[in-house]
């Protein structure tokens, strides 16, 4: 049983730490479906990083600012030249997608890729600090959103942004900060895939989860504690059905395995997400007066 906590930890980080920021973005207005983009970018930097300077840990920090750079042209066109964000962050999936498969062959490393350092466990079931990384920042997370008057005000700008400027608060700045850290964050979760759980780049490696993260978000109804929850919910099905596969004992075709999660999520979305209340203003541009 251990083991299969250790390892859901594991795989939950990722997505956990993509929807961690997404949660502060869209509570302040601004919905980013270009999440799984900056996942991929992050995991591609990370890799890079970490082959050339054998420092993996500098790999992260690269990977965060790298997505969060990504997240700022983003930012630009969603919020300063207020574009539809659903097309904007959807050109930022295609972007990251076509773009990191190029990058990857022309300048493919032949360093050695060096994975974070393991802080307890073994093999699959192995613990990294970027996994604690997530987990400490949901208290904090839960704390700065509830707890202070940063919080109140991203709050206000998804549900009363006009309440929010006649307070002298610039909600488009605002939202903008939102965005780049949920940029860093989504670098910081690609690197955890592609130098925590693995050890190098594939295409397309992220496997729609930055969908998932989006998904967890509304599962979670935009509070860091029920995005913890439903993200470790995601990756136990994960998990699960990657041991299912180890043991051989179902003959079912693998395509079948590898659907669980996700199908898994889609019903929880369903079941779920028809009860839940977005913040009122989220995905609409503001002009400050």
């Amino acid at each position: 049983m251990i083991p299969f906590l250790l390892q859901t930890l594991t795989f939950a980080t990722p997505v956990l730490l993509a929807a961690l920021g997404a949660v502060f973005a869209e509570r302040a207005g601004v919905v980013n479906i270009g999440l799984e983009g900056l996942l991929l970018v992050g995991a591609l930097v990370a890799v890079l990083v970490s082959a050339a300077t054998g420092q993996p840990y500098l790999g992260v920090l690269v990977a965060a600012l790298v997505a969060a750079a990504l997240a700022g042209v983003f930012a630009v066109f969603a919020i300063g030249m207020k574009r539809d964000q659903v097309i904007v962050g959807t050109t930022i999936n295609f972007l990251a997608l076509g773009g990191t498969g190029v990058f990857y062959r022309a300048i493919k490393s032949t360093g050695e890729v060096k994975t974070l350092p393991v802080l307890f466990g073994d093999g699959s079931t192995a613990i990294h600090g970027v996994t604690l990384l997530g987990l400490l920042l949901i208290p904090l997370a839960q704390w700065l959103l509830y707890r202070t008057r940063l919080g109140v005000m991203v709050r206000s700008a998804g549900e009363k942004p006009q309440a929010v400027a006649a307070a002298g608060v610039f909600v488009n700045r605002l939202r903008t900060v939102t965005i780049l850290a949920t940029g860093a964050l989504c670098g910081i979760g690609g690197a955890a895939l592609s130098i925590g759980i693995g050890n190098t780049f594939t295409e397309e490696m992220t496997s729609g989860r930055g969908f998932i993260a989006l998904a967890v978000v509304v599962f979670g109804r935009w509070n860091p504690l029920g995005v913890l929850t439903a993200a470790l919910l995601f990756a136990a099905a994960d998990v699960w059905q990657t041991r299912l596969q180890a043991d051989g004992k179902l003959h079912i075709p693998y395509p079948i395995f590898l659907a669980l999660p996700y199908v898994l999520t889609l019903l929880a979305l369903a079941i779920r997400g028809a009860k839940v209340k977005p913040p009122a203003h989220l995905g609409e541009p503001f002009e400050q007066g």
